[in-house]
């Protein structure tokens, strides 16, 4: 299982919880990434550029995929960019994780993110670009609504178990 979003959506927090409620492995791709680089996102972008972090980024993201099929994927907000790992995400089950661009703005605003934009215009514009690739590769789409993220947990263990 995967689970896509915007950077503040909270992949990562919902991944975890969904993970230790099945019992799987979570793999959080831009944690991935950087220990293969030995660098920290920010630091990959500074030192090598946005390319090859893409290029790290779907080629952990084929490896999580070609691993054990018990894990949950976080990944990165702009997997997606990639018409090959939209088609690998289309594969296996999906979330997407849908949020106002308003509050995932105000959630990002911290240092650790390199594409968070510089100003909201920036931002939203990115996101509104990724909207229809997130559709795209999604099995199951989730309003998060600001919910708290055992909430959004629990709705995508029932829809993952009735599937």
């Amino acid at each position: 299982m995967a689970i896509v979003g915007y950077m503040g959506s909270g992949k990562s927090t919902v991944g975890r919880i969904v993970a230790r409620e099945l019992g799987w492995d979570l793999v959080d791709l831009d944690q991935a990434v950087a220990d293969t680089a030995g660098l920290s996102i920010p630091e990959i972008f500074e030192v090598s550029g946005e390319p090859r972090f893409r290029d790290l980024e779907r080629q952990e993201l084929s490896r999580a995929l070609d691993g054990p099929s018990n894990a949950v994927i976080s990944c990165g907000g702009g997997v997606v960019i990639d018409p090959r790992n939209r088609a690998r995400l289309m594969e296996v089950p999906t979330v997407f994780l849908w949020e106002d661009a308003d509050v995932l703005y105000r959630r990002t605003r911290g240092s650790g993110r390199p594409l968070r934009g510089t100003s909201y215009e920036d931002f939203a514009r990115r996101y509104a670009e990724r909207l229809p690739s997130y559709l795209e590769v999604a099995s199951h789409q989730i309003e998060t609504n600001n919910r708290p993220s055992y909430r959004i947990a629990d709705e995508i263990l029932d829809w993952f178990r009735a599937a």
